[in-house]
């Protein structure tokens, strides 16, 4: 075997194995779910449950959608105030 076509057979043989590699994911299968947990209070409110209950809380959600053939993200927040009982 020429030392030309070894070289180009190892070669193919390592990108196989990065593309395999590659595909298995290293993150856990839950964290990677379209619905993931958000945080529901902002930072300031999450000390103490009084001022959450006070100030309300921070919903945000993300809307996708394609733009100039581009996937685009905006993650749309807003205050949600607590109800009088």
């Amino acid at each position: 075997m020429k030392t030309t076509k070894f070289s180009h057979l190892l070669f193919s043989l390592v990108l196989i194995a990065a593309l395999l590699l590659a595909a298995v994911p290293s993150t856990p299968v839950y964290a990677m779910s379209a619905a993931a947990p958000q945080q529901s209070t902002s930072i300031g409110a999450a000390d103490s449950a009084s001022s959450t209950a006070a100030a309300g809380a921070v919903v945000c959600r993300s809307i996708t959608f394609w733009r100039n053939g581009y996937r685009v993200t905006v993650r749309v927040c807003h205050r949600v105030h607590r109800a009088s009982v």
